[in-house]
C-alpha cells in the first residue's frame, strides 16, 4: 500500500507535469502539500500540534493562554455589550476552545447558559477531534467554513490560522522581479526563476507600494486577503481578534527579512528549504499585518491596536491566572501554569514572535475594549 507522501509525490509530479511551463506557483504548491483531501498535511488524519506534532502554538502551551482570553471575552460580553456568540477560525485540534469553554462554564452560568461557540475549520480529522473533545457542551458546533454564518454579532478570532496559507514568491533578480516556482528536475523539486507578470501580483505590489531591494525575496497572500475579507464580510457588530506572527511593512524592509519568511517545520524543527518533506512538513510564513489593517478599514472596521502577544495578555488580565503556590510540588497543576503564565509574558519567551491584530465593528465610541485589572 501506497504511503501517503507517496501519493501527493506522485500528485506534485502530475501537477507539474499538466502544467502548460512544466512549472506551478510556490502558492500551487503549498495548496497542494498543506491541503489536498486526505493526503495534504492538513488533511491528513494526523497529530499536527504539541511533541507528537511538529509544532506548538501558545493555546498547546498549558491552558493559561485560553483562559486569559476567555476572561477577556467575559468582560467583553458583559461590559462592552458584545453577543455571547464566539467563532474560532482555524480552530485545530480544539484544545483553545476546550480551554476557554472550561473558563466560562466554570465562572459565569448566565453567559454560558446563552452561549454559543463555533470552531470553525476544514480539516476533517480536526472536526471529528472537536466532536470527541468537546461533544460534551451543548455551546460547541463544529463547522468546515465560516460562510454559513451572516450578520455575526459576536466575537470573531483567530490564531495562526493566516501564517498557514498558500503564498505567491516573488524575487528581485538582476534588477527586475521574477516570480519563483517549482518544477521538477531529475527527480526532485527545484525552483525556477521567471519574469513576474502576474496581474494579481503586480495590482498588489502597487497597491501596498511594496518595492525590493536587489536579492530580496517578498510573499505575497493574495489567499490571505480572500479569507480575510470573507471572515470581515460575515461580522455585522463586535470584536475581530487576529494573533499570528508577521510584520508590518516597515519590519519587512529590514535586512534581517531580505529572504523572506516561507519556512517548513518538520518534528519541531524548523526547515529553510520548502520543498523538502513534502506532505510530511509544515509551512508557514509570516503576515501582512498592515494589509489587514488598510481592508479592515475599507470594511467599516476600526482599527483598536496592533499589540506585542505578551503585552496584549497582560491587558486582557493573564495576570489574574496567577495564584500563591504552597507546597514543593513543581508538577501541581498552579506550579505549571504559573510557569505557563511567565513564559507567555516574559521578554524572550513564547510570546515574542506573535502579534494580536484587534479590530472592532460598530461598538459604542466610549467602549473601553480593556479593563482595568
Amino acid at each position: 500500500m501506497e504511503t501517503e507522501a507517496i501519493v501527493l509525490k506522485n500528485h506534485l509530479k502530475e501537477l507539474i507535469a499538466g502544467s502548460p511551463q512544466k512549472r506551478i506557483s510556490y502558492n500551487d504548491y503549498m495548496d497542494a502539500v498543506l491541503y489536498t483531501p486526505n493526503i495534504g498535511y492538513y488533511a491528513r488524519a494526523k497529530e499536527k500540534i504539541g511533541p507528537r506534532g511538529d509544532f506548538y502554538t501558545s493555546g498547546n502551551v498549558g491552558d493559561a493562554f485560553g483562559r486569559s482570553l476567555a476572561r477577556w471575552f467575559v468582560y467583553l460580553i458583559k461590559r462592552c455589550g458584545v453577543s455571547p456568540r464566539i467563532i474560532e477560525v482555524g480552530a485545530g485540534d480544539g484544545k483553545l476552545a476546550y480551554d476557554i469553554l472550561v473558563y466560562i462554564k466554570e465562572t459565569e452560568p448566565q453567559i454560558w447558559d446563552s452561549l454559543t461557540y463555533i470552531l470553525v475549520d476544514g480539516s476533517p480529522f480536526h472536526r471529528k477531534i472537536h466532536q470527541e473533545r468537546l461533544g460534551i457542551f451543548k455551546q460547541a458546533v463544529s463547522a468546515a467554513t465560516i460562510e454559513k454564518w451572516t450578520n455575526v454579532n459576536g466575537i470573531v478570532f483567530s490564531n495562526e490560522l493566516f501564517d498557514a496559507l498558500p503564498v505567491y514568491v516573488i524575487e528581485k533578480y538582476k534588477g527586475a522581479l521574477v516570480e519563483v516556482f517549482v518544477t521538477e528536475k531529475e527527480g526532485d523539486l527545484v525552483e525556477e526563476r521567471e519574469p513576474l507578470d502576474n496581474p494579481d501580483i503586480l495590482s498588489y505590489l502597487t497597491e501596498r507600494k511594496i518595492t525590493l531591494h536587489e536579492k530580496q525575496r517578498y510573499e505575497v497572500p493574495l489567499n490571505m486577503i480572500r479569507e480575510y475579507e470573507k471572515i470581515v464580510s460575515c461580522i455585522e457588530s463586535g470584536i475581530l481578534l487576529t494573533i499570528d506572527y508577521g510584520y508590518t511593512d516597515r519590519e519587512w524592509k529590514e535586512p534581517a527579512h531580505l529572504q523572506g519568511s516561507l519556512r517548513g517545520y518538520y518534528r519541531h524543527q524548523m526547515i529553510k528549504d520548502a520543498l523538502m518533506y513534502p506532505g510530511d512538513m509544515d509551512l508557514t510564513t509570516h503576515i501582512h499585518f498592515d494589509t489587514l489593517i488598510e481592508i479592515g478599514k475599507r470594511k467599516d472596521l476600526s482599527n483598536q491596536g496592533l499589540f506585542l502577544q505578551n503585552e496584549f495578555l497582560l491587558k486582557a488580565g493573564i495576570l489574574e491566572e496567577l495564584k500563591g503556590h504552597q507546597g514543593n510540588d513543581p508538577f501541581s497543576k498552579t506550579a505549571k501554569r504559573n510557569r505557563a503564565i511567565r513564559g507567555l509574558i516574559v521578554p524572550g519567551g513564547f510570546s515574542e514572535h506573535f502579534k494580536v491584530l484587534l479590530q472592532s465593528k460598530n461598538l459604542a465610541d466610549d467602549v473601553r475594549i480593556f479593563p482595568e485589572w
